[in-house]
């Protein structure tokens, strides 16, 4: 379960969301969040997540967050189209910045969004070498 809120950089008040988080996240990829109320200054948007394993909980800033340009749906159960929505969002670790490319994904069905389970979280040097992996795989004659 993930926790969401937005903090103000600069007096850092919290402000709690009152959405889901895929509404958070989807919101993010398209527009910065409003200032803070009380200052002014740019907010934050903090996760709180659960990796469970004995990766603990820890608070996360996101830095960023990406949809593909072109999202695939496909006619499901009962001829409903469903939408498959992955999320690539980049975290910085608070405390000790450490970043992190998260990739949660939701399939959304009419109006109701169901989490994706197992979204991966790489420590960003794991996913900087997996994507150089793939560049020169693709460079290779097939």
């Amino acid at each position: 379960m993930a926790a969401q809120n937005f903090v103000c950089a600069q007096c850092h008040n919290r402000y709690p969301t009152h959405q889901k988080l895929f509404d958070v996240l989807y919101d993010f990829t398209r527009i910065a969040p409003e200032n803070c109320c009380e200052c002014g200054s740019p907010r934050e948007l903090h996760l709180t997540l659960d990796f469970q394993l004995g990766a603990g909980d820890s608070d996360y800033k996101v830095v960023s967050a990406f949809l593909p340009e072109r999202l695939e749906s496909w006619l499901g159960d009962e001829a409903q189209e469903v939408t498959f929505y992955p999320f690539l969002v980049v975290l910085q670790r608070c405390g000790d910045g450490k970043q992190f490319c998260w990739m949660p994904y939701w399939h959304v069905t009419g109006k109701e969004a169901r989490y994706g389970r197992h979204a991966v979280c790489l420590e960003s040097r794991q996913f900087d070498s997996l994507m150089a992996q793939f560049g020169e795989r693709m460079l290779e004659p097939v």
